[in-house]
């Protein structure tokens, strides 16, 4: 067998204002099985009591992987995630939201999908288990937006995907498949899951992450894994390796879980959508010469004809609806 010595891994965590969490996503980062990391908690300028909390755990752990800075102005999603890069010089980088937390071999399982010998990509991503404010479980999966069986009425649930609850405890336990799947090309109906599902290819992340930090305030997960997914492809672990909280002030997913196909968030994700694929072709026309250098240009120009078509197909179907809606108004005067 051969063997080699598994890369560094950076953490960058991100808070602004979430002081009853901060403390167990940072925990969550120092219990990794994965022991060679460089941590940096970034506080984008928070109004609560954020920095005595992070002050305050940061001295009980005493663990030197870890550095804390706090920005004088919040600097956005993209300006927190920079700031915190800036103290990084490892190959590999993660995001942690500090309402969400870590699973102890989340670091180990995404290096071991990124280290696998069939092709490198510059993103993994995996599924999460979704957890309410005071972190009871409250939905197994995030792969809710992958459903594809519509026209199947039933189907057999895999064992593994229903989890054991222990009576007395009540703790839920979940078997892990370790399965991974390549998603070699990019497609508009695709998904893939929040900014701590996701770990990255630092050099990737510095190629891409050019827009000023107004333009990305937030929404900087779908933006790199659209990019990564249009360049260079992307890996999706199937088990949940870490718990995305649902607490009702979630700047995106600020709604609940219904079930089905549902909506995490109040505010209409097409505008959203539709902003961001702007921005990511905007910005592969205006790197294109880096980028090419990269990737090569037929797959740099291939990106730019696939996002085109992609906005294209979105205003088509907002002019349909709209004459839809005009039809439906005049046949009722």
């Amino acid at each position: 067998m051969t063997k080699a010595i598994m890369p560094p891994v950076g953490v960058v965590i991100t808070n602004y204002n979430n002081e009853a969490y901060v403390a167990h996503a940072i925990e969550s980062v120092a219990r990794q099985t994965a022991r060679e990391m460089q941590v940096v908690v970034v506080d984008n300028c928070s109004t609560d009591d954020s920095d005595v909390v992070i002050k305050q755990t940061l001295h009980q752990l005493a663990d030197r992987r870890f550095h804390y800075v706090r920005s004088g102005c919040n600097r956005g999603q993209a300006g927190a995630i920079r700031y915190g890069l800036q103290l990084l010089t490892t190959p590999f980088v993660c995001f942690l939201d500090s309402d969400d937390y870590l699973y102890e071999d989340f670091v180990v399982r995404h290096v071991s999908a990124h280290l696998n010998a069939d092709f490198p990509v510059a993103l993994t991503f995996c599924d999460s288990h979704v957890i309410d404010a005071a972190g009871r479980l409250i939905a197994g999966t995030a792969w809710w937006f992958d459903y594809q069986d519509e026209k199947v009425p039933t189907r057999v649930l895999n064992k593994a995907h229903v989890p054991t609850i222990d009576a007395e405890t009540g703790e839920v336990s979940f078997e892990r498949g370790g399965m991974a799947t390549l998603h070699s090309t990019w497609s508009a109906n695709q998904a893939s899951n929040s900014m701590a599902s996701m770990m990255f290819r630092r050099p990737f992340v510095d190629l891409v992450l050019v827009p000023d930090d107004q333009e990305l305030r937030l929404y900087v997960d779908f933006y790199l894994s659209t990019l990564a997914a249009l360049l260079t492809g992307t890996i999706s672990l199937a088990d949940a390796l870490y718990a995305y909280r649902m607490h009702g002030a979630n700047n995106h997913s600020d709604a609940t879980v219904p079930g089905g196909q549902y909506s995490s968030s109040s505010k209409k994700w097409e505008p959203i959508r539709n902003s961001i694929w702007r921005l990511v072709l905007r910005i592969l026309e205006q790197e294109a010469e880096s980028l090419q250098r990269t990737f090569g240009v037929h797959r740099v120009e291939q990106a730019q004809v696939q996002l085109r078509q992609a906005l294209r197909s979105a205003a088509s179907e907002r002019t349909s609806r709209s004459r839809s809606k005009l039809q439906e108004f005049l046949s009722g005067l």
